[in-house]
């Protein structure tokens, strides 16, 4: 009996030994087609591999290495989560291959989002966060590209994973905040840019930010107060846009006409090619009977912008007011010109 049992444990001994070097013969037939840089032999010869031995990390790590190496990027993503719980000892080895594939896809994904390639953008984004998905960087240019192909919800979705990993990143407040904004999440958004703030007390769009979505919510002193603070910092730049938003503000909102002439006269000084300064100048003026200044403006305006109808309008308007019915109605034919009529 003892005999016979030590014979079946000496068979059972030898038929490990034999798989176990069928499944070697198989991983080291790849290592060497791998030296060689024949991929597709090396793949083939690890899948025969892992068929025997389907718990061997390694082979999983040698087989994301082949698919990198083929540009199959997509197909590494299994086998490197294989490799993560089967191949402990590889664990740096495995971390080198996703940081460096990783970093490829990201590059390339900058290049196509700046060839406006966004489609294939995404794709590379998308698969760069399945390779790395601790790397802040590619959920932001994905957010990004999102918004370039009218996503813009799954682009927040992106942004905001980009805020719970890096919440103190000011890019990522800043991208994140603008998004915010543009969804009209205006309570998200101010909460950002308090943040921001906090980190750059002179952060001039914080500021136009916070004065716009206090002008939406109706908080029309607080929004007067971040403006006239980003002007301290846009000195240099003479932001129109600022002096046209307090033109609003006061004309619409305050009753505050000649604080509004004003705002608008330095959003025209500013921003000359701004029609829209110009236009909103003169109905100020209009509405307070400067008909003279207005008929002024509007008389070079209309030369300048001799099509926007708008302005031929006013100018119409502004004449007949002084009593220049003639050359009202001249201006009024203007008007119906530009309109098609």
């Amino acid at each position: 009996m003892r005999k016979s049992k030590l014979v079946m444990l000496v068979i059972l001994v030898a038929a490990a030994v034999v798989l176990t070097g069928c499944a070697n013969k198989w991983k080291t037939s790849g290592k060497i087609a791998m030296g060689q840089k024949n991929w597709e032999k090396a793949l083939s010869d690890y899948e025969q591999a892992l068929l025997q031995t389907p718990k061997d990390g390694e082979i999983h790590y040698l087989i994301a290495h082949c698919y990198k190496e083929m540009g199959d990027y997509p197909a590494m993503v299994p086998h490197l989560n294989s490799a993560d719980s089967l191949y402990k000892k590889g664990d740096k080895k495995i971390m080198e291959l996703r940081e460096s594939t990783w970093q490829q896809l990201f590059d390339s994904g900058n290049t196509n989002t700046n060839n406006e390639n966004f489609e294939k953008a995404k794709e590379e984004f998308e698969t760069a966060i399945k390779i790395l998905p601790g790397n802040y960087a590619a959920y932001i240019n994905l957010g990004y590209v999102l918004q370039n192909l009218g996503d813009n919800e799954a682009a927040y979705t992106n942004f905001a994973k980009a805020h719970e990993m890096e919440p103190e990143n000011m890019k990522v407040l800043e991208n994140f905040a603008s998004l915010c904004f543009n969804l009209e999440k205006y309570d998200e958004a101010a909460a950002i840019y308090r943040i921001i703030l906090e980190k750059d007390p002179q952060h001039a769009e914080a500021l136009i930010r916070l004065g716009m979505i206090s002008a939406v919510n109706e908080s029309y002193d607080e929004a007067i107060g971040y403006y006239n603070k980003a002007l301290e910092f846009e000195a240099e730049r003479a932001n129109c846009d600022i002096w046209f938003n307090l033109g609003i503000l006061y004309f619409r909102h305050m009753n505050r006409p000649e604080d509004a002439i004003e705002a608008f006269s330095r959003a025209v000084e500013f921003c000359p090619e701004d029609a829209n300064a110009h236009i909103n100048l003169n109905v100020v003026l209009m509405s307070l009977e400067k008909f003279d200044e207005a008929v002024a403006n509007l008389e070079s305006f209309t030369l300048e912008f001799p099509d926007d109808c708008i302005g031929w309008d006013l100018y119409s308007q502004a004449l007949l007011r002084k009593g220049l019915r003639s050359q009202a109605l001249d201006a009024q034919k203007k008007f119906e010109e530009c309109r098609g009529q």
